[in-house]
């Protein structure tokens, strides 16, 4: 029977650092289903969900504890399900950009969360200036499916209206998926 772990691991970014854990939960003998890996300040964070036996998941469980304690790393583990994917006839794609200032990014989250949208990835980013009297750019892009029966022209109006009303670009792209 196949057992699903997330782990989610956070430390000072040097090199080799996740061939360490790609090392250690290869040699578990689990797969790596998915993940993603990102710099977020000094930090590097690292996001995976891992597949394999119920020992090759126990083994991960207690030895990613001892060598994260080695690298100074922050780990969190949880044992889940395998994703069911569900058939949706579209997806959309929430494109943002403006002038940073802080709160941006809660608003179009309530947009979604208000209209029953489950954020399916999220990105958000500060780009500074090159110049001090410049703002700096900020950058968001949520991507979500979107259940049956969804009025695309709506929602597309919806975000446009939001947009306006907090002085940002947006741009909702929307991708249709055949069953």
């Amino acid at each position: 029977m196949e057992h699903y772990l997330v782990v989610t691991a956070v430390g000072k970014d040097r090199p080799g650092i996740s061939d360490e854990i790609i090392r250690l939960i290869t040699q578990c003998g689990c797969n790596i289903i998915d993940s993603r890996l990102a710099l977020l300040g000094s930090e590097f964070t690292l996001f995976m969900l891992l597949s394999g036996n119920a020992n090759a998941i126990t083994r991960v469980e207690s030895t990613l504890p001892l060598t994260a304690l080695e690298h100074d790393l922050l780990t969190v583990m949880k044992r889940t399900s395998k994703h069911e994917q569900r058939y949706s006839p579209y997806s959309a794609e929430f494109h943002v950009e403006a002038n940073d200032s802080p709160g941006l990014t809660e608003p179009f989250t309530r947009f979604l969360a208000a209209r029953g949208l489950s954020i399916a990835s999220l990105s958000a980013q500060t780009l500074e200036s090159n110049t001090p009297e410049t703002a700096n750019t900020f950058q968001l892009l949520i991507g979500t499916t979107l259940p049956e029966g969804c009025n695309l022209m709506t929602l597309q109006e919806e975000f446009e209206v939001l947009c306006h009303t907090l002085q940002v670009t947006g741009k909702v792209t929307f991708v249709g998926h055949n069953q």
